[in-house]
């Protein structure tokens, strides 16, 4: 079922954009503890010495206010990446792809694969029940892949195949995502070792 949605938000006054910060950090600060049961907005206002009645007020409704999460931490985004440093293909897929298990388990990773686990899923019912936060969602992943792509592009010597290159890009933050999960929940599996061999099989594909 869609949320219903509020009143459009009011532009906010001095003192509400005090309040809007103040949900989205608290927001950010608490769903980047991982804890499923943060992603309530009523929690979050609490947290935040709020009320519903000023989420409303803010954001609209809770599309509105899980999209503008999502858009803060698309703000952070570039802050995230390192200016790549190799010159060899496997030495940029080593790069990136440490890059992206920092990230992960960065406190703004955190908070997104919360807000993913805790809203409605699949994607179709995520996009019928919060529009906006879907789209949030899937233009931060868009930007992701395009930043991948962009640490290839200055590569010396002959081009990655771009389509190679996306396929990778596709794939390369799922299986980290799995690696960290099975970190997380206890595996007999060397986490350091599947990560070299990931990067050693995805290299050899981009050299293919």
């Amino acid at each position: 079922m869609r949320t219903t949605p509020a009143a459009p938000p009011r532009k906010p006054n001095k003192r509400g954009v005090a309040a809007r910060e103040k949900l989205l950090s608290t927001a950010l600060e608490m769903l980047g503890t991982g804890r499923p049961e943060t992603v309530s907005i009523n929690m979050v206002a609490k947290e935040a010495g709020l009320s519903w009645g000023s989420v409303q007020n803010l954001f609209g409704d809770s599309d509105g206010f899980w999209s503008s999460v999502i858009e803060l931490i698309i703000e952070a985004g570039p802050q995230l990446w390192a200016a790549p440093e190799s010159a060899t293909v496997q030495g940029r897929v080593a790069e990136v792809a440490e890059l992206y298990r920092s990230v992960l388990a960065s406190p703004y990773g955190v908070a997104i694969e919360t807000v993913r686990a805790g809203l409605p899923r699949p994607l179709d019912v995520l996009a019928e029940t919060h529009p906006r936060t879907s789209a949030s969602l899937a233009r931060l992943d868009e930007l992701w892949a395009e930043a991948f792509l962009h640490f290839f592009a200055t590569l010396d010597g002959p081009p990655v195949d771009a389509d190679r290159a996306s396929d990778v890009a596709a794939l390369l933050p799922s299986a980290l995502r799995g690696l960290r999960a099975d970190q997380q929940f206890g595996t007999t599996v060397d986490i350091d070792r599947a990560h070299r061999t990931l990067v050693t099989a995805l290299t050899t594909y981009l050299e293919g």
